[in-house]
């Protein structure tokens, strides 16, 4: 239990443990704090009696984290990020700067879309500096989190957390990804039945970068009869691109890569329903501000003008 009459935490003290808990050891860490050993001593003390358990195992000058040490380091971690952040934009917006606003983004949403949004965003927030970020979906649901990016522009995920929001902004339509030498890309045809697709085997995404593309792939094969046959998984579009120039499968990708001229290889568009996949803009829930209310409808009236 914790002690009643010790104090909250101090900042400083949450400081003193950070970087105890990085050099582990009570000399070194003093000399980075620019303290004595004495003080620093006197913090971990008072920090451990406000928490109420031994964050630090102690043998003499070395120590080393208690598994609950290592689960406050984290915590720590978080929270004096989000505070230093914190401090750096109040202190811009008092000097007349509106600080910086951090945009994670999948790599289709980069193509055509985003650039169309941002003109237009900047006309309406001119003194915010824009910082974009390209991102794998699961990626920036773990910078959004711990605050490294305002928000985030990704593929459905099944990450969840009580703090983040997210909201379908765009329904992104894919195309068919075939090698220049493949017999159905010879073919004198723009469109494609996905069935024709039955009998060959399938590139697909890795599902460590998010299931948005992967869950769509597979749904759209079962909505035509079938269940494909994943030849190889993929880390990013340029190796995706790459097997399917190489002949070892076909590929559902996003039309907004289709726009972008590739080597090797030819985009069919799909004859019959449309298949799509949702990209979704995502915020942390307490810091939903006038700016990214803007950028959300922004991104949604854009993507209805295609």
């Amino acid at each position: 239990m914790p002690d009643i009459g010790a104090r909250e935490p101090t900042i400083q003290q949450l400081r003193c443990f950070l970087v105890l808990a990085e050099e582990l050891h009570f000399g070194r860490a003093a000399e980075r704090l620019h303290i004595s050993q004495p003080p620093l001593s006197r913090h971990i003390q008072s920090l451990e009696s406000a928490v109420g358990v031994r964050l630090l195992d102690r043998a003499g000058r070395r120590v080393d984290l208690t598994p609950a040490g290592e689960v406050f380091r984290r915590e720590c971690e978080q929270v004096l990020r989000r505070l230093d952040r914190g401090v750096r934009m109040a202190r811009q917006v008092a000097s007349g700067q509106a600080g910086d606003l951090v945009i994670g983004y999948v790599e289709p949403v980069g193509i055509d879309l985003l650039p169309r949004v941002l003109g237009d965003f900047r006309v309406l927030h001119p003194d915010h500096n824009l910082r974009l970020v390209e991102m794998h979906t699961l990626a920036q649901v773990e910078a959004l989190s711990d605050g490294r990016i305002d928000c985030a522009l990704l593929r459905t995920t099944t990450s969840s957390s009580a703090d983040l929001e997210f909201d379908t902004v765009w329904k992104d339509e894919l195309v068919i990804a075939l090698s220049e030498r493949h017999a159905l890309a010879r073919a004198d045809v723009d469109r494609l039945p996905l069935s024709e697709l039955m009998d060959e085997p399938l590139v697909v995404y890795e599902n460590s970068l998010g299931v948005g593309m992967l869950t769509a792939t597979l749904a759209a094969c079962s909505d035509a009869g079938f269940s494909p046959t994943i030849a190889h998984t993929a880390s990013s579009t340029p190796m995706l691109l790459s097997l399917v120039a190489g002949g070892e499968g076909v590929a559902l990708v996003s039309s907004e890569i289709a726009k972008v001229p590739r080597p090797g290889i030819v985009f069919r568009t799909i004859d019959g329903p449309r298949v799509t996949s949702d990209v979704l803009m995502g915020w942390r829930r307490n810091e939903y501000s006038p700016a990214l209310a803007d950028l959300r409808q922004l991104l949604r009236t854009k993507s209805l003008r295609r």
